[in-house]
């Protein structure tokens, strides 16, 4: 199916002022601001599209109360997104755009479209180079400090579903998504868009008690320190931290989650795991949110006393 990534997540904003306040200061670019609601940008071209609640163009929530509204993702060529239009027409209604985008609902209500879209490719966010002891990248110069993050992509999105089920047989065996790995009891499985893909381009996550809700998205970064580096300055934003930083032990990710004032949360990511068709699916006996984490965030340097023979030990 030849799909490329998630390419944009429509919310509706109850307070439309926060929300454009909160997705600039995460670091992505505006690149509408209209009456009709705004449109903010990654460094590759993941979209966040931000309505009033009374807007029109809204598709309609999943259940009462839920601002997130829709995914839509990126497929490589008009065939693949034709193909991908007559198996959904096979037993839902599919609308389509002017410009071919498709929308419908998936089999939780929760919407869903496929657009036109290849990942843009910007060579000056490259990594921070790294010196270790097998490997020298970085010579007679300081290291990379970030003073924020720019995110280069939505890496993946994660949803509670009273039958993961029913949607892992959809987007599995209907639109050709592949199951990286499972949490045990059925609690949660992880999917990618593609063969070869990071390790999950959506993550789902079997509520018991029958909750629908939509969890988070994660944007990608460049390396652990932007990870670092950004989330302390979106912190010193105001912003407040729904968890992290730490490690993800499935998909072996360094990340960094906050709240998001539309809905469910955003986070920050680098050094996933990459998948092929050799990767070999675990069925995980417990399940573990991280390897590691800070509940709260990282205190403020000025904030922490240091003891008096660290803080001089720059000048012996």
């Amino acid at each position: 199916m030849a799909i490329t990534g998630l390419y944009a997540n429509v919310f509706a904003a109850p307070d439309m002022k926060t929300s454009k306040a909160f997705f600039a200061d995460w670091g992505l670019k505006k690149i509408s601001d209209s009456r009709a609601g705004a449109v903010f940008q990654t460094s590759a071209g993941s979209r966040v599209m931000l309505r009033p609640p009374s807007s029109r163009l809204l598709p309609k929530p999943a259940r009462d109360g839920m601002n997130f509204r829709e995914m839509i993702w990126g497929v490589s060529s008009k065939s693949h997104l034709a193909k991908i239009r007559r198996e959904l027409e096979k037993d839902r209604e599919v609308t389509v755009d002017a410009d071919g985008t498709i929308h419908c609902y998936d089999p939780a209500g929760i919407g869903l479209g496929f657009t036109l879209w290849k990942p843009k490719k910007n060579a000056s966010q490259a990594r921070t180079k790294m010196n270790s002891y097998d490997m020298t990248e970085r010579l007679d110069q300081l290291s990379t400090f970030y003073d924020r993050a720019t995110p280069i992509r939505m890496g993946h999105i994660g949803f509670v579903l009273p039958d993961i089920k029913a949607a892992e047989h959809f987007y599995r065996d209907r639109l050709g998504f592949w199951v990286s790995d499972r949490y045990a009891g059925g609690a949660a499985v992880f999917l990618r868009c593609a063969e070869t893909s990071q390790h999950h381009n959506m993550f789902l996550i079997w509520s018991e008690a029958g909750n629908l809700r939509y969890h988070h998205t994660a944007y990608e970064v460049r390396d652990i320190h932007e990870v670092f580096g950004g989330g302390r300055a979106f912190d010193r934003k105001g912003w407040a931290t729904e968890v992290g930083p730490g490690r993800h032990p499935v998909s072996s990710a360094y990340f960094w989650y906050f709240k998001n004032p539309c809905d469910g949360a955003v986070e920050y990511f680098a050094d996933s795991d990459v998948a092929t068709k050799n990767w070999k699916v675990h069925n995980y006996r417990i399940n573990r949110f991280s390897e590691w984490h800070l509940v709260d965030g990282i205190p403020n340097p000025d904030d922490v006393r240091v003891r008096p023979s660290m803080s001089a030990a720059g000048k012996q």
